[in-house]
């Protein structure tokens, strides 16, 4: 079990979650695994390559077979590793007392001990694989565990990034702000504790200082089992710094601010965006987005090579033109037919009846539709312009209505036919004319292809 603790920023306290690394820990040894000599007893820290005491305090290391101080059973109590093997250990508050004269000579009923110097305070430090960037958000993490034999807890554990290495003769507290620091006493000697936190670089920080911060607020209270050894001893591991994870809403390794598609997981040659059909074309510029194809075809395949894509070809499977959506240019013999029913086809005088000499012409009309299967045909209706105008359009659309109904009744679906009227408002000749207005008075056929 990890805990995690709420961490101080500046004035502000952040909430805690897990942090993600979006780059390299700059801590070079983070878990003291490497060593320039074997560690054998106490305040052996400069051996754990690259550390070393910020103060004149002397921080351990804690080392399988070590006397004193080995792993996992030492003089301290008892604990694993966070990783690895080895760990490291430091005073962070001392309660010392000295002898209170006042009970001894006058009151009795005061305590026999009374706060002495209580500064004591140990700090490791390390210098960073490379100076942090100015302006750049940076993630801490500490694995910190009280030791078994601690009788005091405090919080204010936390890190200072420092733009030189400390060399203090002292051996009190530091008095440096630390960038993130623990808001509450760390007690749990059972589990490492995960003290966590970000903050903005200046530019200027160059090594990392681990230990207990009063300036952050610290406060220390009693945790007595036994004897008390009136201190608080913290074992510490995994020590982290790494640049800050920027937002990835989708997770796919894009951050948001350079993510096109920042809700969708995408690919990084395609500025974040996915690709479902694998053609190296976002989906969101994709009119096929299913179907792979070319770049300049807007990513859409046209499997009969005629120049219209699949998506909007109505005959994806034979070559044909624009005009007829995709679809082969109508036979001579259908163009001949269509003209023919212009005039062909009769109706009873002032009546909607269709007159039996014109079957055999809708009768090829109904087979031209029933062999091209992707045609759908309009039938538009037109009069003269003899007689009342309310009734010439009334008479075009039944007629156009009956010749719908007429090949509907032979087998073409009513889906793929639709008619409708003009009356006299668009003729093709004088209707001062008999034989203008014979010409007016029509049927036209338009094959179409509707969405």
């Amino acid at each position: 079990m990890k805990l995690k603790y709420p961490v101080l920023f500046g004035a502000a306290i952040l909430s805690v979650g897990a942090i993600a690394q979006a780059g390299p820990n700059l801590v070079k040894n983070p878990g003291f695994e490497e060593t320039t000599k074997p560690v054998t007893t106490w305040d052996q820290l400069d051996r754990a390559t690259g550390w070393s005491n910020a103060n004149a305090g002397s921080v351990d290391v804690f080392n399988k077979d070590a006397c004193y101080v080995g792993a996992p059973d030492n003089d301290l109590g008892s604990t694993a590793a966070f990783e690895g093997e080895r760990y490291a250990g430091f005073v962070a508050y001392k309660d010392d007392q000295r002898p209170n004269r006042v009970k001894r000579f006058l009151n009795h009923d005061e305590s026999p001990f009374r706060p002495a110097y209580q500064q004591y305070s140990e700090y490791l430090q390390t210098e960073l694989a490379s100076p942090l960037t100015a302006g750049q958000e940076y993630d801490v993490l500490i694995r910190v565990k009280l030791a078994g034999t601690s009788d005091r807890t405090v919080s204010g554990i936390g890190a200072y990034c420092s733009p030189v290495k400390l060399e203090y003769n002292h051996r009190h507290f530091l008095t440096e702000k630390p960038q993130v620091s623990t808001s509450q006493q760390v007690a749990d000697k059972a589990n490492w504790t995960e003290v966590t936190g970000s903050f903005v670089a200046d530019g200027t920080e160059k090594f990392i200082i681990v230990g207990a911060f009063p300036s952050a607020g610290m406060e220390n209270a009693k945790a007595i089992e036994g004897g008390d050894n009136q201190r608080a001893y913290y074992f510490v591991d995994g020590v982290s710094l790494s640049i800050h994870p920027e937002p990835d809403t989708d997770a796919d390794g894009i951050p948001d601010k350079d993510d096109q598609c920042p809700n969708e997981a995408g690919l990084a040659n395609l500025g974040g965006c996915p690709d479902r059909d694998g053609d190296g074309i976002a989906d969101k510029l994709d009119a096929c987005p299913d179907l792979a194809g070319p770049a300049d075809k807007q990513g859409c395949p046209d499997r009969d090579g005629d120049g219209i894509t699949d998506n909007v070809d109505r005959c994806p499977d034979v070559a044909g033109v624009a005009a007829m959506k995709g679809c082969p240019e109508l036979k001579e013999e259908t163009k001949k037919l269509f003209e023919k029913a212009l005039n062909g086809i009769q109706f009873e005088s002032g009546k909607s009846v269709i007159k039996k000499t014109s079957n055999s012409i809708l009768d090829q009309v109904v087979a031209v539709m029933k062999e091209n299967p992707s045609y759908n045909l309009e039938i538009h209706g037109h009069t003269d312009s003899q007689g009342d105008d309310g009734k010439n359009q009334k008479l075009s659309e039944d007629r156009a209505a009956a010749v719908e109904k007429y090949l509907e009744d032979k087998g073409v679906e009513a889906s793929r036919v639709k008619s409708m009227g003009h009356g006299e408002t668009t003729p093709v000749d004088d209707n001062a004319t008999s034989a203008g207005r014979a010409k007016n008075r029509r049927v036209e056929f338009k094959v179409v292809f509707w969405e």
